[in-house]
C-alpha cells in the first residue's frame, strides 16, 4: 500500500536556510559537502515530527537564525519551516488525526507548520515562543499526542548499536514483539520451565560457593539492607521480562560481538520491519483468525495466510499486488489498529559497511522496500543505485545561504533515464559530487582536460570541478538533470566542421543529413539543447543567430563549448604554432607505435604539413595499437599549454567562474 512521505518542505531564517522550498518525493538522497546543512534539514523536520525531542528542545536561540540576518532577535524576525505530506488518504487514522490539516484533495495533502515568532514586550524588544499548527490553521494545533499517528525516527551516523540493542526501551527488535501480542499465559508457563531448569544449575557445589564468597566480601561495603545480597542467575524467568531478556545471534555469537558493519546492517532490517504499517498482521492465532474469517465475506483470509504446523495462521510471501489492497481494505475495516506511521530518516549510513555492502542494502531499500526515507550520504556508492529522481542537492549561495534542488520533478524520455543511470551507477554517482560538472563526449577529453586545466593554472580538484565523460554527443539529458539540481556546468564538443559543394558532400570528419552547405555539428547539436530546455529566451532555432561566430557567443554564454573540427585535430592545429609542442605530439606517436621508421616518419610528415586528418588516421588505425584514448593518456603526461585549443580554455575559465560565483 502507499506509504506517507514528506513531498514538500519550506523554511525560512533557519540555520543555514534563508528561504527554500523544495518538493521532495518517497525516497530522497540528500547530498552537499560539509557543512552545507544537510544534516539541519534534517533537524528542521524534526521540531516538527520527531517525539524524542522534548519541548525545551523546540524553543531556539538566537545561532538557529540564518547568518544572514543581522540581530534577528533584536529586531523580531521568525523562523518558520513548513511540511506537506501526501499519500495517506487510506490510513483512516492519519485521516482522523489530521482532517484539519489537509489543504488540498487532489492529490491528497496535508500541512503542518512550525513558527518560532516574536512577541513584543512592553519595555521593549522582543520575548519568544513557538506554536505547530495544522494545515492554515493557526487554532489548530499540532501536539504531541498527534506524533504517536505522524513521526519521524532519525538514525544518527556512527550509531551505538550495541547500547540501543541492549535497551529494551529503544531496541527495534522489543517494538517488533509488541505486535505479536504475546499471550501472557504461554510466557508463564515457559518461564516456570524455565525456573525449574535454572535451579538446578544453580544448585550446583561450585556455584553455591561462589555465591557465598562474593557475599561475604560484598557486605563488608554496603550496610546490610533487605535485597541488598548477591544472588547469581542465568536467563531471565521472570513473566514480564523474558520477552526483554531476548538478544538476537550472528552464527554462535552476540550481535554485540561482532562487526560494527554487520551489527549495524541488522540494526537497519529491524527499524525497517519496525516501522512498516501496521494494518496487515504477519501472524494471527487461529481463534482470532477464525473469528475474522467468520465476517470475510471475498475469503481474502484465505488467500493470503497459510496455516503452519502449530495451527495459527502466517501471512504467505510474494502475494499479488491486488491481494494486498483486498487485504489491506479488509484489515483495515475489521480489525483496525490504533497505530500511527513513522517515517525514516538516516544520516550517513554508509559508516563501517564495505562499499559492496553499501550498494546492496540500499539498493534494496530504494526497489524493494516502500518505506519513506530521507537519507544524507557522502557516498558515491549510494548515490550510484539511487534513483535518478531521488536526489535532493545541497549547495553554497554567497548572497543567501543554502540553496536546495530536487530532481524529483525531472522529466526524461525513459532511454535517456536508462542510459544516466547506467552511466551515474559505473561512475559511482560522481557527478553528484563536483561543485562544478565539465560534461564531455570522449576518453580523450576525459585524460586531457584536467592536464589542460592544471597547465592553465585553474587546477580543477582545487575548485571540485569533475569531468564528466558522456561516451557521446546525447547532451541534453545530463544538463538537464544538472539543471534540476542547481549544479554548474559546462560542455565541451567537437565542431565537426563539413563542407557539400553542390550534390557532392565533402566533410572533414562527420556529416549530418540535414545540414545546410556549410557547417558545424557540433553547433547543431549544442542549438537542439539549447532550444529543447528553453536555456536561453529563444523558443526555435530560428531566434538563434546565423553567423557561426556570433553564434559561438551565444554557446559560450551559457555554458556550450565547440570546437572547430575533432579534439586532437583541434590539437594539432593549436600545436603547429610551436615547433617543440609539434615534436611532442610526433614523439608519442612514435613511442606508441607498433609500426617501422617508415611510419614514423610519414606520421611526422603529414603532421608537419597540415594534413592532420591524416595523423589521426594513423593513431586510429588498427595495425598501429594505439588508438585516441591511448594516444591521449600518453600526452596528458607530456602536453604544455601550446597543445589548449582555444574553446578548451574558454571553457576551463567559465566553469571556474561559474563555481566562483556559486559558492
Amino acid at each position: 500500500m502507499p506509504t506517507p512521505f514528506i513531498s514538500r518542505v519550506r523554511i525560512k531564517n533557519f540555520r543555514n536556510f534563508h528561504d527554500i522550498d523544495v518538493e521532495l518525493g518517497k525516497k530522497q538522497v540528500i547530498i552537499g559537502e560539509n557543512n552545507v546543512g544537510k544534516s539541519n534539514f534534517l533537524r528542521a523536520i524534526q521540531l516538527i515530527l520527531d517525539p524524542q525531542l522534548n519541548e525545551e528542545d523546540r524553543y531556539l536561540e538566537v545561532t538557529d537564525f540564518n547568518n544572514g540576518l543581522e540581530a534577528p532577535m533584536e529586531k523580531g524576525e521568525i523562523i518558520e519551516i513548513s511540511i506537506e505530506i501526501k499519500e495517506f488518504k487510506h490510513n483512516k487514522n492519519l485521516l482522523c488525526q489530521f482532517n484539519g490539516a489537509v489543504i488540498k484533495t487532489d492529490p491528497d495533502t496535508m500541512r503542518l507548520t512550525y513558527r518560532y515568532y516574536s512577541i513584543p514586550k512592553e519595555e521593549g524588544g522582543f520575548r519568544y515562543d513557538y506554536i505547530i499548527f495544522k494545515g492554515e490553521n493557526e487554532e489548530s494545533e499540532f501536539r504531541h499526542s498527534d506524533r504517536k499517528y505522524l513521526n519521524l525516527k532519525v538514525i544518527k551516523p556512527i550509531r551505538d548499536v550495541e547500547s540501543e540493542m541492549k535497551n529494551s526501551k529503544k531496541s527495534p527488535l522489543t517494538a517488533l514483539l509488541k505486535d505479536y501480542n504475546i499471550d501472557i499465559s504461554d510466557l508463564e508457563l515457559i518461564a516456570n520451565n524455565i525456573k525449574q531448569q535454572n535451579d538446578e544449575v544453580l544448585k550446583l557445589g561450585e556455584l553455591k560457593n561462589l555465591e557465598r564468597r562474593i557475599n561475604n566480601r560484598f557486605l563488608k561495603f554496603v550496610e546490610l539492607q533487605p535485597d541488598s545480597s548477591v544472588e547469581m542467575s542465568t536467563n531471565e524467568y521472570k513473566t514480564n521480562r523474558i520477552l526483554q531478556s531476548l538478544k538476537l545471534m550472528l552464527g554462535e555469537r552476540s550481535v554485540t560481538e561482532t562487526s560494527l558493519g554487520l551489527t549495524n546492517i541488522l540494526y537497519m532490517t529491524l527499524i525497517l520491519l519496525a516501522i512498516e504499517d501496521k494494518t496487515i498482521i504477519p501472524y494471527f492465532k487461529n481463534d482470532k483468525f477464525l473469528e475474522l474469517q467468520s465476517v470475510d465475506s471475498t475469503g481474502v483470509l484465505t488467500n493470503c495466510y497459510e496455516q503452519n504446523i502449530s495451527g495459527h495462521w502466517e501471512l504467505k510471501n510474494s502475494l499479488e499486488e491486488s491481494l494486498i489492497i483486498s487485504l489491506y481494505e479488509f484489515l483495515d475495516s475489521n480489525n483496525p489498529k490504533d497505530e500511527g506511521i513513522t517515517l525514516l530518516a538516516i544520516e550517513e549510513p554508509e559508516a563501517h559497511l564495505h562499499p559492496s555492502i553499501q550498494r546492496v542494502i540500499y539498493k534494496d531499500l530504494f526497489q524493494r522496500n516502500d518505506a519513506s526515507v530521507l537519507m544524507t550520504t557522502h557516498s558515491t556508492h549510494i548515490t550510484s543505485v539511487a534513483p535518478i529522481e531521488s536526489i535532493v542537492h545541497l549547495y553554497r549561495s554567497k548572497a543567501k545561504g543554502t540553496k536546495v534542488n530536487s530532481s524529483v520533478n525531472l522529466i526524461l524520455d525513459p532511454d535517456d533515464i536508462e542510459d544516466l543511470a547506467r552511466y551515474i551507477d559505473a561512475k559511482r554517482g560522481e557527478i553528484y559530487f563536483g561543485k562544478g560538472v565539465v560534461l564531455v563526449e570522449g576518453i580523450a577529453e576525459e585524460y586531457l582536460i584536467p592536464q589542460f586545466a592544471e597547465l592553465l593554472e585553474m587546477p580543477l580538484d582545487y575548485k571540485g570541478i569533475i569531468v564528466c565523460n558522456i561516451n557521446s554527443t546525447n547532451f541534453e539529458p545530463y544538463v538537464k538533470f544538472l539543471i534540476s539540481l542547481g549544479i554548474p556546468y559546462v560542455v565541451i564538443t567537437d565542431g565537426d566542421y563539413y563542407e557539400v559543394e553542390g550534390e557532392e558532400k565533402k566533410f572533414h570528419r562527420m556529416l549530418h543529413d540535414e545540414a545546410e552547405s556549410i557547417g558545424y555539428y557540433g553547433q547543431e547539436i549544442i542549438s537542439r539543447i539549447i532550444v529543447n530546455l528553453n536555456i536561453i529566451d529563444a523558443i526555435d532555432s530560428d531566434c538563434l543567430p546565423t553567423d557561426f561566430n556570433e553564434l559561438d557567443e551565444v554557446f559560450n554564454e551559457n555554458g556550450f563549448f565547440d570546437g572547430m573540427y575533432t579534439l586532437e585535430v583541434d590539437i594539432m592545429e593549436k600545436a603547429a604554432k610551436s615547433k617543440g609542442a609539434l615534436e611532442v605530439l610526433s614523439n608519442i606517436f612514435n613511442c606508441l607505435t607498433s609500426g617501422g621508421s617508415r611510419q614514423k616518419q610519414n606520421f611526422k610528415k603529414s603532421l608537419e604539413s597540415g594534413s592532420y586528418w591524416d595523423c589521426l588516421r594513423k593513431i586510429e588505425a588498427s595495425g598501429n595499437n594505439i588508438g585516441k584514448g591511448r594516444y591521449a593518456q600518453r600526452l596528458a603526461t607530456e602536453c604544455t599549454v601550446h597543445h589548449v585549443p582555444g574553446y578548451i580554455s574558454n571553457a576551463i575559465n567559465y566553469i571556474y567562474q561559474k563555481v566562483d560565483e556559486q559558492n
